[in-house]
């Protein structure tokens, strides 16, 4: 989601991620997905391999605990990594807190109560791409924030479908994601 956001940024409302222009944007995206995306999957697939956790859909609450520990951990790392590095800008060392801050939420959220990690994540996308359209009075958000809402709702049913979550763990994890990303970055941005 972290580096679905900069492209859309990117291409929609530029001037919110200045200065990161063509020439800088797919080093930044580069270092964006391998601490978002592919160093969490490592982590999981580790996870998995010295059986500390038995699937990994995660369906027992308890084992979801350690995995979204690090998960957590490597968005932090990738909040800490924009926050020492100011020249990028305030944009990413907001988005990276809101997304931390989330992820701190539903790992201690988890430890009394199963809640959806997915909606959380597209909710907060959805809290993100609306803030940045509020704030930024150049930008052309307006369609990628009803795909955002659309994919909202596609994650939200699939996890129903799949009896992965129930309704509640759906809506709590849609409210959680969409109030922390929202409130803390329209208040810092």
């Amino acid at each position: 989601m972290a580096t679905l956001l900069l492209f859309t940024l990117f291409w929609y409302a530029p001037t919110a991620i200045m200065p990161v222009d063509s020439h800088s944007i797919l080093p930044v995206a580069g270092i964006i997905f391998v601490l978002t995306y592919i160093l969490p999957v490592i982590s999981v697939l580790t996870l998995k391999l010295t059986k500390s956790i038995s699937s990994l859909k995660l369906e027992v609450r308890r084992e979801r605990l350690l995995p979204f520990s690090f998960i957590t951990m490597w968005y932090g790392l990738t909040a800490y990594f924009f926050i020492t590095k100011p020249s990028l800008g305030l944009s990413f060392m907001i988005m990276f807190v809101c997304m931390t801050i989330t992820g701190l939420l539903v790992t201690v959220i988890t430890s009394f109560f199963k809640i959806s990690a997915h909606t959380a994540g597209t909710a907060g996308f959805l809290a993100l791409l609306l803030v940045f359209h509020l704030k930024y009075l150049d930008s052309m958000l307006f369609i990628p924030l009803m795909v955002a809402f659309v994919l909202h709702g596609a994650v939200s049913s699939a996890r129903l479908y799949l009896n992965s979550h129930s309704p509640l763990e759906v809506h709590l994890g849609s409210l959680l994601g969409f109030a922390v990303n929202f409130t803390t970055a329209f208040l810092l941005l």
